[in-house]
């Protein structure tokens, strides 16, 4: 049975920003100095408004009394990284990341920093037994030093809690879980226990069971937090855990389409924070899951903190059938709603041209912070012309970190897969997204002009993905990643923004580049051109970088610095470039093949990638799994750059390192 949706919104999405607007402007912040800081006095105002509201006016009006620094700091590990954190004060703060060479300069390129400092190694991470102890107390001395706790922190500095953050200092993604409550004044609490992997989908038991340990582990905190709208509106979960449960005869998972069939999974997100009232069950909080590396979870939580957002492309799936149901979701109203409220907002429709405009486009640069996709297909396919599936390598590599809404039935099926769509866009530096893990049927799904009025109102994205309200509510397969207390917005939820501070212990990056930069043309070494490629690929000037990458091939010494100058090279959107750093990594990864395949696709599919070298090296580095995949795109334009004889001797050595089933496939597609 189909979940009808409403003919016009439910009541509190079509309020505007007048309330909003009036809960944050109430309160009167104190000096930054004093104390306490003081939410928002005008409570009848603020009860007022919805929950959904409420907690994002508290998210918006926290963030405008934190300044910035206009700075970032980059660390070199997970120790350092929670000692840059503890330097964070009440009223100032910045973005720090565990430097890396794919997600810093994504993360650098949009924020833009005035100065950019590095940071050497504190040592190493407290033992697993004391590191729960040094996170929370990280986060508690960048808000209220010498408090026992961030519930005491926050307590003393008069700001109730809006949620809890759980995580296990055991896991990887534990940086997030430290920035996140220290950056939104969120309690942390432990969820220890094993709850399988990202791919995995527990059985109907440990789906219980996890539900039941995460109730257990909000309820520890002494908060209040069976009820929206009390101190726990949202649950932010950084660690490992199952994608997908099995719902079982709990109340809590009763869908909003009957029954599922037998072993047919529910999103982990959608069925945490649940409770039963009698027969009818509800939702206490809002989950969002962060999982994956220290590096990545860092970047995450820096993302969704310190970003502002500024343009955003919205694109329909012209497959959808014509009837009024399908058109609800169509996207111009949305896009409308977001021009309206600041952003540069654009509707892209993918007809005629399909894949080929597609891919254009991701030559081009992908660069929206915020993107709608309407789409349909499976775990490894996405469509977006009528009777035509893209393959998921379609799935570009991006030039800005962005949040993402994709209404897509599998695009979250096993978001750690290489052929999973929504674990290319995880890769690719989305850093929060609303999708599903299975087919939910379109209405599961908040239309697009729902979102874009909750958006334009102050509510998360996480949040505004949700339906929140009747039958459409109940427990079924929209997936939450990342920061459910951010919302997307064009400028609006970042604090002042201050000169960079420089203390002892930072090394600024500006001249120790020009100085590196100097020693490599003076003496061009492979440690003096890594050294001027660390330094440089760091200042967000990826045409500064080509410059410094042409003089070392020159010299020959670039093939230390190549995974370093990779991404600055595919920001400057330069493909002879970026395939000569690929020909010198000696086993590149499948995200760092995906920038060279972005950028080479359209101007192969045109034949005018000319650059011999370049055709070379695409030939002998295609992506797999399904690697005819991309030997059928760089075919016709190899066979005219090189001749058919070159080719075919140059593929057949391809095909001979692929294993049999990789080979299977080439030999039946390329018959």
């Amino acid at each position: 049975m189909r979940h009808k949706i409403p003919s016009r919104p439910h009541g509190w999405m079509t309020l505007g920003g007048g309330m909003l607007s009036l809960a944050v402007q109430a309160g009167q912040a104190p000096p930054a100095s004093a104390p306490k800081v003081q939410e928002p006095t005008a409570a009848a105002a603020q009860q007022q408004l919805p929950f959904p509201l409420r907690f994002g006016a508290r998210s918006e009006w926290l963030a405008q009394k934190q300044a910035v620094l206009n700075q970032v700091v980059l660390v070199p590990d997970g120790a350092t990284f929670l000692d840059e954190i503890r330097q964070w004060t009440i009223d100032r703060r910045w973005p720090v990341l565990i430097e890396d060479d794919h997600f810093t300069p994504l993360f650098l390129q949009s924020f833009a920093p005035e100065r950019v400092f590095r940071r050497p190694s504190v040592g190493v991470m407290p033992a697993i037994e004391a590191r729960a102890a040094a996170i929370e107390g990280a986060a508690v001395h960048a808000w209220l030093p010498g408090a026992a706790s961030m519930k005491e922190a926050l307590a003393g500095r008069g700001v109730p809690s809006v949620g809890v953050v759980l995580y296990d200092p055991a896991d990887a993604a534990w940086p997030a879980a430290l920035a996140l409550a220290a950056g939104r004044g969120q309690v942390l609490a432990p969820l220890p226990g094993s709850w399988g992997a990202p791919n995995d989908q527990l059985a109907p038991d440990r789906t219980t069971a996890l539900g039941d340990a995460v109730r257990d582990a909000v309820a520890a905190t002494g908060l209040a937090w069976n009820g929206l709208g009390d101190e726990v509106d949202a649950v932010t979960i950084c660690r490992s855990m199952a994608g997908k449960g099995t719902p079982g005869e709990r109340i809590e998972f009763a869908s909003p389409f009957g029954p599922a069939r037998r072993n047919e999974p529910i999103a982990t997100t959608d069925a945490l924070c649940r409770i039963a009232d009698g027969r009818t069950p509800r939702r206490w909080a809002i989950a969002g899951w962060i999982f994956g590396s220290e590096v990545r979870s860092a970047y995450t939580a820096m993302c969704s903190l310190f970003l502002v957002q500024k343009t955003a492309w919205l694109n329909d799936c012209v497959a959808y059938p014509s009837n009024p149901g399908a058109r609800l979701y169509e996207v111009r109203e949305a896009t409308d709603v977001l021009a309206k409220s600041g952003f540069a907002a654009e509707t892209i429709r993918f007809s005629p041209g399909g894949v080929a405009a597609w891919r254009q486009r991701a030559a081009a640069g992908w660069s929206p912070d915020l993107q709608f996709i309407n789409s349909m297909g499976n775990m490894d396919t996405f469509t977006i012309l009528q009777d035509h599936d893209a393959k998921v390598r379609e799935i570009p590599a991006i030039g800005r970190p962005m949040g993402l809404h994709m209404i897509h039935s599998f695009s979250l099926a096993a978001p750690e897969s290489p052929i999973c769509v929504g674990a290319r866009w995880l890769d690719h530096g989305v850093f929060a997204y609303v999708g599903s893990v299975h087919e939910p049927m379109l209405t599961a799904f908040v239309p697009p002009a729902l979102v874009a009025q909750r958006l334009s109102a102050g509510v998360p994205l996480l949040v505004a993905g949700r339906w929140l309200e009747g039958e459409g509510d109940r427990c079924w397969r929209v997936q939450t990643i990342g920061d459910p207390l951010w919302t997307p917005s064009p400028g609006l939820l970042r604090g002042a923004l201050l000169p960079a501070q420089p203390r002892d212990g930072l090394f600024d990056l500006k001249p120790a580049a020009i100085e590196a930069v100097k020693a490599m043309d003076a003496a061009p070494t492979a440690a003096s051109a890594l050294a001027a490629m660390r330094d440089m690929s760091r200042l967000a000037r990826p045409q500064l970088v080509g410059t410094v990458w042409t003089n070392a091939m020159k010299a020959g010494v670039a093939k230390e610095s190549a995974p370093t100058a990779l991404m600055p090279l595919f920001l400057w959107r330069n493909l002879d470039a970026v395939a000569q750093a690929i020909e010198l990594i000696e086993q590149p990864s499948l995200s760092q093949l995906d920038l060279m395949w972005s950028l080479a696709a359209a101007p192969l599919d045109a034949g005018q990638v000319a650059n011999r070298a370049t055709i070379e090296t695409l030939v002998r580095h295609p992506r797999v799994p399904r690697a005819w995949l991309d030997m059928t795109t760089v075919r016709a334009n190899a066979i005219r750059v090189l001749g058919n004889d070159a080719y075919v001797a140059l593929n057949r050595a391809v095909l001979l390192s692929l294993d049999a089933d990789e080979r299977a496939g080439v030999l039946e597609n390329l018959k």
